[in-house]
């Protein structure tokens, strides 16, 4: 077995047991009782498109990552109304005719490319609206925030989450802050991974961590370029720096 399967495995069991947050009711409160077709892109190992499928929704998840996805069967019981798939959102199609699409979890925030972030992020709010029918939906959420500048030389670091997985394998999932530019709105981090196989010696896994917060007014003037009406959102403020959008494809 190789460190990357015992790392990427690990991640993604402890993952699904530690990372416990409740968006899925606010997104079930917003699409509603009545059973629509939902695509949720990034969907990891099911968080919110299961609870979603149990309410009574047909829904279709994809992830580019096979470790989160290999988690889904664990997690959806006898649920035959939820399909998943392996595919790159930046690369791949996301198929077409749902009725709403969902972009939680920070996804924007979160994409991964060699290309220039906020084009990558501006290609998620395209197609989506290529992927809904005339008068669907999209619930979209996204951190807009503007540190000050900060250097390597203030970086700190400290532990997400860790524990031990079905193999017997113990780890560790360290964050290590970096640089931060308000010009660019790019942080540069460093992710961490200490793992420690069962009857194994630890051994470390650093990888870059890359995130572009978009402005608020950037992600607006894309959903207003590629035909999206806002019907409702969450107050964002200097306290929040979060935005929540509720909207239709006009």
């Amino acid at each position: 077995m190789n460190k990357n399967y015992i790392m990427q495995h690990w991640y993604a069991t402890i993952y699904d047991q530690k990372v416990i947050q409740d968006d899925f009711q606010h997104i079930l409160s917003i699409i509603g009782d009545t059973p629509v077709n939902i695509l949720e892109v990034a969907c990891g190992s099911g968080r919110i498109s299961i609870p979603l499928a149990e309410a009574g929704h047909s829904v279709t998840g994809f992830d580019i990552d096979e470790y989160m996805l290999a988690r889904i069967p664990h997690n959806t019981g006898c649920l035959t109304n939820f399909k998943y798939f392996k595919a790159d959102a930046l690369s791949d199609d996301w198929g077409n005719g749902f009725d709403v699409v969902v972009l939680a979890g920070n996804v924007l925030v979160n994409i991964i490319t060699d290309d220039d972030y906020t084009r990558g992020q501006e290609l998620f709010i395209k197609k989506a609206a290529a992927c809904v029918k005339q008068s669907g939906h999209l619930y979209l959420d996204f951190d807009c925030v503007n540190w000050q500048d900060s250097s390597p030389e203030h970086d700190k670091e400290w532990i997400v989450f860790e524990g031990t997985d079905d193999l017997g394998t113990y780890g560790k999932y360290i964050v290590m802050s970096g640089e931060y530019s308000s010009k660019t709105r790019i942080n540069k981090g460093e992710r961490r991974y200490e793992i420690t196989p069962n009857g194994g010696e630890m051994f470390a896994v650093v990888k870059p961590l890359v995130k572009h917060f978009p402005t608020y007014e950037q992600v607006i003037s894309w959903l207003e370029k590629y035909g999206w009406e806002i019907e409702w959102q969450a107050p964002v403020s200097e306290e929040t720096f979060h935005a929540i959008i509720w909207a239709r494809k006009i």
